[in-house]
């Protein structure tokens, strides 16, 4: 092999190899290495050959622990070592992001040198710095678009709101005034109705855009569920049967946020169980704790379920299948998921119906 070693044609095939390249003995001595190496490490040959200078190599590194086993295993285990990534400071100043990867070389099934390929991923890592820092930059102006269109929600809404008061305020007092049987009852009742209606879209809009800093208490997630079931229940008018299965025991968490976001799923689970007509339908409710400590909330109906066609717009603000509705309430309810450092999402249920599965984040586990 050290023949080998020393002629024309090996020196020639690894000056053929666009990476790196290393050979060192059974001992950790370099005895070959091509100049693409040297470019990569900022040493010649001759210095490659130097125990001293692997030394400094490593110092140069920023995982210097990590190297210095990976170089150790072939010689002191006689196994190959899975490939690292690190860091390395070039003796011309900058720094290089390098893979490095070693191959024994067997001769009769037994090691006679170990051979380590540098490839250099400086551009590569450039890349991906470049690709965050664009997406980052996407990000940030996304939700400043966000952010505005919030604000600008919120002034619309509230524009709205005063004269609709009017109208809805002054609209009742005429028709309390009007005998029943009145002619002009008919249009003051419609006028009524679509300034409630109309009320009802701004208190949604206003809930939807304005912005809230969580505020995690200690809560029982039982409790929590109770609560939004009520909730759910005064604003449908549907009373239909209630599961509750729950021991998780207390968790930090913002308690209004958390009611808020159920109570919407539930009164949509309500409102779909008084569409399909059955009494003895009923919404069932289980929470319990994920490994990374995470509430799991699981809301399933017995009710007609979802269409696959309109399913990809369920979260979309003022979507509705509904005669008269907002179309608002998923759309909260995601949107209070996603301020609790969870997730919304709804699938077919087991046994029919609809299943929502609602993730928060337990601020205790962080």
């Amino acid at each position: 092999m050290l023949t080998f070693a020393h002629s024309t044609y090996f020196h020639d095939l690894l000056a053929s190899f666009s990476a790196g390249v290393v050979i060192a003995n059974i001992k950790g001595l370099v005895y070959a290495s091509n100049q693409a190496a040297s470019d990569l490490l900022g040493e010649t040959a001759a210095a490659l050959a130097e125990q001293a200078t692997a030394r400094s190599i490593i110092a140069r590194t920023d995982k210097p622990r990590l190297l210095a086993r990976f170089l150790a295993a072939p010689i002191k285990h006689g196994r190959k070592p899975e490939p690292i990534a690190f860091r390395y400071r070039h003796p011309d100043g900058t720094d290089r992001h390098l893979r490095l990867s070693a191959s024994l070389l067997l001769e009769n099934e037994k090691i006679f040198g170990i051979l380590f390929e540098i490839d250099d991923m400086t551009e590569i890592y450039a890349l991906h710095a470049r690709e965050k820092a664009m997406l980052l930059g996407i990000h940030a102006a996304q939700q400043q678009r966000i952010e505005s269109l919030g604000r600008f929600s919120l002034a619309v809404a509230h524009q709205i709101r005063n004269p609709l008061m009017v109208i809805g305020g002054f609209t009742g007092r005429l028709l309390r005034r009007h005998p029943e049987g009145d002619p002009d009852c008919d249009a003051l009742s419609m006028i009524l109705d679509g300034a409630k209606r109309l009320e009802a879209v701004v208190r949604a809009v206003s809930s939807y855009a304005r912005k809230r800093e969580a505020a995690p208490v200690m809560a029982d997630p039982r409790d929590l569920a109770m609560r939004a079931m009520e909730s759910a229940r005064a604003r449908t008018g549907c009373d239909a049967p209630f599961v509750l299965e729950s021991s998780v025991g207390l968790a930090r968490i913002d308690a209004a946020l958390a009611v808020e976001a159920l109570a919407e799923i539930l009164a949509n689970a309500l409102e779909a169980l008084a569409a399909c007509g059955n009494p003895q339908a009923a919404v069932a409710v289980s929470c319990c704790r994920e490994a990374d400590g995470s509430l799991r909330f699981t809301v399933t109906d017995q009710g007609p379920g979802i269409a696959e066609d309109i399913r990809p717009f369920v979260f979309d603000p003022f979507f509705t299948t509904k005669a008269v509705g907002v179309g608002m309430g998923l759309a909260i309810a995601k949107r209070d998921a996603e301020e609790l450092g969870g997730s919304l999402s709804l699938a077919p249920g087991p046994d029919g119906g609809c299943l929502a599965v609602l993730q928060l984040a337990d601020a205790t586990s962080g």
